[in-house]
């Protein structure tokens, strides 16, 4: 069995921090720079607003997914095993 000090414990919740938020920071980045490459080509104010909330929404999935996993195929389905296993 290793046991692992708090000071490690801390250490590797600072790095999952950290990590999480390199890839959250790179993938809206993504996002930012599409946008910016084609707001200016927008003439329409409903089509700017759409486009605008279409961005929107694409960065908070990220930011969602990134931080917190993606989620499952069935969000009903159960993940634990039975308490008394299979009786049949």
């Amino acid at each position: 069995m290793i046991l692992l000090s708090t000071k490690t414990l801390k250490h590797n919740k600072i790095m999952d921090k950290t990590i999480k938020k390199a890839a959250i920071l790179s993938a809206i980045s993504e996002e930012l720079d599409l946008w910016l490459s084609k707001e200016n080509k927008i003439n329409d104010g409903y089509e700017y607003e759409s486009e605008f909330m279409k961005t929107a929404h694409k960065v908070n999935r990220i930011m969602l997914s990134k931080s917190i996993g993606e989620s499952s195929c069935n969000r009903n389905k159960k993940n634990s095993k039975p308490v008394l296993g299979n009786m049949k």
